[in-house]
């Protein structure tokens, strides 16, 4: 009996625990599935490094787009080309794998904004077997332009002591001021005015409008403000008018700010010198073409722009070579405190005060400097004509890079 029991359970054992082939049929099926799964994770990370790629050369060409913006000689077309040029040359040497149709370059100059977008096709290496042969990556970049505007206005000492060669001096240092800041690429967003001062200043074709009922035909001469308006940048109107005392004035008058750097050089080239110096009325003259409340009383071009316009900038460079020695309403005290008065008030808007002393009495060089803030990056003393034309190209050199740095 025991041995036919055992014969009998032998077999029915054996054939219970015989799984090879159902192990096997599991290893194969999940093999299949690992292997599927490495695949993809591998497409996955490819497309992650392709999309990067994607991403950097996008970026390059909105940079470039946007740096081509800055220079008023470019148009969008050229702008456009060129950033597509650079975002496929960029794109064929990191990832050639990659198919891309030409991105789409827009170029915003309202915004001085360039965005970049491009859709690309990946081939799959391993998801193919699934039946995915390829993935589409879609990237954008967009890079603001540096369109920092400019406003700056010369106060230019054309009293008697600067006759002869320090007024050709003058001229010169002004017109190669010019010739720094103005140039094609900044387009019209660089502009410089000018006041010329020395017993007073003569507001030429603008005196009826700044004098008020008290203007006289032909009498174009003005001095400081009294009141609640001394000491201010607000428009001329009732209350605010001109002072009308000043008994003579320069030949020369005003310039209102221009982009227009032929019509500065030729304004610049009429100076005449003579008379004494009024040193705070041309501080004040700086400050009111720069002044956006004077907006109406100044040509539609010349319009100053807000002391907060985004990207804005505004400047005054004041000059004399003597002490400031008359003024009219004495119980504002004398032109040298009334000068640095105004230009603390100037400085509080923002505005940038440069100076330039050309061969001055001490006494005149501390008005400057004070006038700056005494700031000493900001003061300039001129020894001779070919230090005072270095003085304005410094300056003109700061102002350019306050521009780039915004």
């Amino acid at each position: 009996m025991s041995k036919i029991r055992a014969f009998r359970e032998t077999p029915q054992k054996a054939w219970s625990n015989d799984e090879t082939g159902a192990v096997a049929a599991i290893y194969a099926v999940a093999i299949v599935a690992l292997f599927a799964l490495v695949g993809m994770t591998l497409d996955f990370s490819r497309s992650v490094t392709e999309r990067q790629a994607l991403r950097n050369a996008l970026d390059s060409a909105a940079l470039l787009g946007a740096k081509m913006m800055e220079d008023a000689g470019n148009s969008d077309a050229e702008i456009i080309a060129a950033a597509s040029a650079l975002f496929a040359e960029n794109l064929a040497g990191a990832q050639p794998d990659l198919s891309c149709a030409a991105p789409a370059v827009n170029v915003n100059r309202t915004t001085y904004r360039v965005d970049v977008t491009a859709s690309c096709d990946l081939p799959t290496n391993f998801a193919a077997l699934i039946g995915t042969e390829e993935v589409t990556l879609g990237a954008s970049s967009g890079a603001l332009a540096n369109m920092t505007r400019l406003d700056v206005s010369l106060m230019l000492d054309v009293s008697g002591s600067m006759g002869g060669a320090k007024l050709a001096a003058l001229k010169s240092a002004a017109k190669d001021a010019a010739d720094i800041l103005i140039t094609p690429s900044s387009g019209g967003r660089v502009r410089m005015a000018f006041n010329t001062y020395s017993t007073s200043v003569n507001a030429g074709p603008y005196a009826a409008a700044v004098k008020g009922p008290s203007y006289v035909p032909g009498q174009t001469c003005v001095s400081e403000r009294t009141g609640a308006a001394a000491f201010k940048d607000k428009a001329p109107a009732p209350g605010r008018w001109l002072g009308h005392d000043a008994s003579a004035c320069p030949a020369s008058s005003i310039l209102p700010l221009t982009a227009d750097k032929a019509t500065f050089k030729s304004g610049i080239d009429s100076l005449v010198a003579g008379g004494s110096t009024a040193g705070h009325l041309g501080v004040a003259w700086a400050w009111y073409l720069i002044a956006p409340e004077w907006d109406a009383i100044w040509p539609a071009a010349s319009k100053p722009m807000a002391y907060d316009e985004p990207e804005g900038i505004k400047a005054v460079i004041l000059m004399t070579d003597g002490q400031f020695n008359i003024q009219y309403e004495n119980a504002q005290g004398n032109s040298a405190t009334q000068a640095k008065k105004m230009c603390r008030k100037m400085r509080d808007e923002g505005v940038a005060v440069y100076a330039v002393a050309f061969q001055a009495p001490g006494s005149a060089k501390a008005v400057l400097k004070d006038c700056t803030g005494n700031d000493d990056t900001r003061f300039f003393d001129a020894a001779d004509g070919d230090e005072l034309k270095q003085a304005y190209a410094d300056i003109a050199s700061q102002l350019t890079n306050l521009r780039l740095a915004q």
